[in-house]
């Protein structure tokens, strides 16, 4: 019987110990919490002033014809209205599903290399779009579904001088949650539509579960690389927060098939920021009936 009971006792003590190991797996404390948003959001910050980030954006073309020319001169298929962006930067010509571009001026470069003549500038199939560069001009190639344009940028833009920050709700630990990952086997088509008012299938690799106030709440996953990646809108959206939702990146589950759900990191599409941006908004099982006051709120407000 002692040996019964002690046999128990260790049995109970290695369990607790598991279950305590577990819950400091998963556990932070409320000043580490603290700094890890800060720095997470001092990233997010410094990637939006960035070259590639998104307020430095200063046109989005469609290309409706099969030869488009861009500049400032009047009567172009592709009018830019920019300081010091020349009359006539060049044309831009379309074949099926590649674009060439022939330069009117000097000094321009794809990549590192000066061009004189028409060059392939987007090739799909081969996944190519090097970046156009003149001065503090970026230009790149880009399509969304059957649309194929343009994406212009000013380095010296003055949305990236008058930008100081994005207002935020005060950083909160209650809601940083341990949501269990339900996968889907096979991976299951949602469909995602955007700003630009076209709908795709999207793939879910799963959603994630979490309980907050008694209530149990799903959002539905998508995966980019080795990161979940969650279109969302809440109570706030469209108040506080933007209309079209907000974004959040997870980690991947763990082995326990749980992921840390943060919404301090929620952030705002970059359509908040930009009218030049194609962002994906909520499919209709991730609006919540949940007002999450955590993250970014609306760029201004």
């Amino acid at each position: 019987m002692k040996q019964y009971l002690s046999g128990l006792f260790i049995l109970t003590f290695i369990i607790s110990s598991c279950q305590k190991e577990k819950e400091l797996h998963y556990s932070i404390t409320e000043e580490a919490h603290l700094e890890e948003v800060e720095n997470w959001y001092n990233n997010r910050i410094e990637s939006l002033k960035s070259e590639n980030g998104w307020l430095n954006l200063i046109g989005l073309y469609w290309f409706e014809q099969d030869t488009n020319r861009l500049g400032t001169e009047e009567g172009f298929e592709l009018l830019v209205d920019g300081e010091g962006f020349p009359l006539f930067f060049g044309t831009f010509e379309r074949v099926a599903e590649q674009v060439y571009f022939d330069p009117e001026i000097d000094g321009i470069q794809i990549g590192n290399e000066s061009i004189s003549e028409k060059s392939l500038v987007f090739d799909p199939e081969m996944n190519f779009s090097p970046t156009i560069s003149f001065n503090q001009f970026r230009a790149n190639v880009l399509q969304r579904s059957d649309l194929i344009g343009l994406r212009l940028r000013d380095l010296e833009s003055e949305t990236i001088r008058d930008f100081h920050g994005i207002d935020r709700f005060p950083v909160d630990k209650e809601w940083r949650f341990e949501a269990k990952f339900i996968p889907y086997e096979p991976a299951k088509e949602i469909p995602i539509s955007n700003v630009l008012g076209q709908t795709y299938a999207a793939k879910s690799v799963g959603y994630l579960s979490f309980g907050f106030e008694g209530r149990v709440y799903n959002i539905d996953a998508l995966e980019e690389g080795d990161q979940l990646f969650l279109i969302f809108a809440d109570g706030t959206s469209g108040a506080e927060t933007y209309g079209g939702g907000r974004y959040l990146y997870t980690q991947k589950a763990d082995e326990n098939g749980i992921v840390i759900l943060d919404f301090n990191k929620a952030y705002n599409p970059p359509c908040v920021f930009t009218p030049f941006a194609t962002c994906p908004l909520p499919p209709r099982q991730n609006i919540l009936e949940l007002a999450i006051e955590a993250g970014e709120k609306n760029w201004g407000k």
